[in-house]
């Protein structure tokens, strides 16, 4: 039975997608960090990942998480003066000094902002729980990530490469919207924190007069939005504006001491219920759901760069015993991989290991496939047909060998990397100059005793070009 790879640290996978992304420009020499990253671990996760941390180490990009995990300070402090002059500049311009103040415009300068950002961000997260989709609105805590990435000082070489990385991880594992949720709560929560500060200084060595004037509306208005907006407060215990201070307040203008404590405390309330307090509440359920799911995180390696990474490690594994007394046990599982539902199964010609005398290819079966391959046996033309063949549809694969030539263990690890890599396999042993030394029942055999027993051995071309000719699981 196959077991799904253990979970990986965040930072390792974001590497293994910065380095993809610099690979993207030309391949590596990392003949090194291969041979280290086979040498150290086990799985095929595992090296991926260790290949990374040796590359980043070389390159530089380690350096450069170290350096962005610093500039994340940075920026956050910038991203909450940000917010804190999003909810708090409108109110510092209302309450100037010591003048009259409209407290429903105070409510709505210290609320509207917030309040309309986290109306958007709960309907983003419904539609994602509804959807399945892990996107992010745009948030603070976006914009705080890439401010980190594009400070002047703080800059490295690999910066938006890791940014990238970033985002390809949270995107592949549908994080992004309580990561930067919970960012964005956090750095919100901070900035109403300052403000409930200001406030209550302001309030405490400042006279303002509170009051609910206006020049088109009625006091109905004003007590029906007292009524929504301190039903909350009331019920938990705080000081709220009657009806009657209502008035009072309205008429403030025309010459009456308005009550401007109640409607003050009725303010620092409300900014403590409708903006603080969500904003913890929304932290918390973020933070809840990023540890559960940040613990399970694992390299997506159905990505064709990764299925590349790890047909270059299978073919740096030691060779097995294939004779039929001392043939290893195999782990039992599916051989090929399963096309998509209605997608065309192209067809791939390969020669493997064929003597110079014969011709390749062969006319009949060229004619048939889309592409034709020829392996003498280098590393290098092995990994090149691994890597078209994983980045590509799953196709059905012919590979033809010398009927003389005997399967040894080389032959079996290539024609199970072939196996990995597409939907349908067969082997045709073809026929040599010399019939005396054909002996291509060999090859059946030794399929037979491998535990390959789903490729195909084709006896003849005319075999052969049947099993091309014929629809993939027909």
């Amino acid at each position: 039975m196959s077991h799904s790879p253990a979970p990986a640290p965040f930072r390792d996978i974001a590497l293994a997608h910065a380095v993809r992304l610099l690979e993207e420009a030309g391949a590596l020499d990392d003949a090194g960090e291969m041979t280290l990253a086979h040498a150290r671990k086990n799985t095929e996760q595992e090296r991926i990942l260790e290949r990374a941390r040796l590359l980043g180490a070389r390159l530089g990009l380690l350096a450069d998480w170290q350096r962005l995990r610093g500039a994340l300070w940075l920026a956050a402090g910038l991203t909450v003066l940000l917010a804190y002059g999003l909810a708090g500049g409108l109110l510092a311009r209302a309450l100037g000094n010591g003048q009259t103040i409209n407290a429903a415009l105070a409510f709505v300068a210290v609320l509207g902002v917030p309040l309309l950002t986290l109306v958007v961000w709960l309907l983003w997260a419904l539609g994602a729980a509804l959807f399945s989709k892990g996107a992010a609105p745009w948030s603070l805590g976006q914009f705080m990530l890439g401010l980190a990435a594009r400070l002047p000082w703080l800059h490295g070489p690999h910066s938006m490469n890791l940014l990238r990385g970033v985002h390809a991880v949270l995107r592949d594992n549908r994080l992004g919207l309580w990561l930067f949720g919970a960012i964005t709560h956090a750095l919100w929560a901070l900035a109403f924190s300052l403000m409930l500060v200001t406030l209550l200084v302001l309030f405490s060595f400042q006279a303002y007069q509170l009051t609910w004037e206006t020049t088109i509306l009625d006091t109905r208005f004003f007590e029906r939005f007292l009524e929504i907006t301190g039903w909350l407060p009331k019920a938990l215990g705080f000081t709220v504006p009657d009806s009657v201070a209502v008035n009072g307040a309205a008429n403030a203008v025309n010459g009456s001491s308005p009550p401007s404590l109640s409607i003050a405390l009725w303010l620092l309330a409300s900014t403590l219920l409708y903006g603080l307090l969500p904003r913890l509440l929304a932290l918390a359920v973020c933070g809840a759901m990023w540890f559960r799911r940040s613990g399970r995180l694992r390299l997506d390696t159905r990505d064709p760069y990764f299925r590349q990474l790890a047909a270059r490690f299978s073919a740096m594994a030691p060779a097995t015993v294939v004779d039929e007394e001392h043939a290893a046990p195999r782990e039992p599982g599916r051989l090929f991989r399963q096309p998509a539902p209605g997608q065309p199964v192209p067809r791939v010609l390969i020669g493997f290991e064929l003597p110079v005398e014969m011709a390749w290819p062969p006319a009949e079966l060229a004619a048939l496939a889309e592409q034709t391959h020829a392996i003498s046996g280098t590393m290098t033309e092995r990994l090149q047909l691994l890597t078209g063949l994983a980045s590509a549809p799953p196709a059905k694969a012919l590979i033809v060998c010398s009927a003389a030539a005997s399967p040894d263990r080389g032959a079996e690890r290539f024609l199970r990397q072939v196996c990995a890599e597409v939907a349908g396999c067969a082997l045709l042993p073809l026929a040599s100059k010399d019939p005396s030394q054909d002996k291509p029942e060999r090859w059946a055999d030794w399929l037979a005793t491998t535990e390959l027993k789903a490729v195909s051995c084709c006896t003849t071309s005319e075999e052969a070009q049947k099993w091309l000719e014929a629809p993939h699981g027909g």
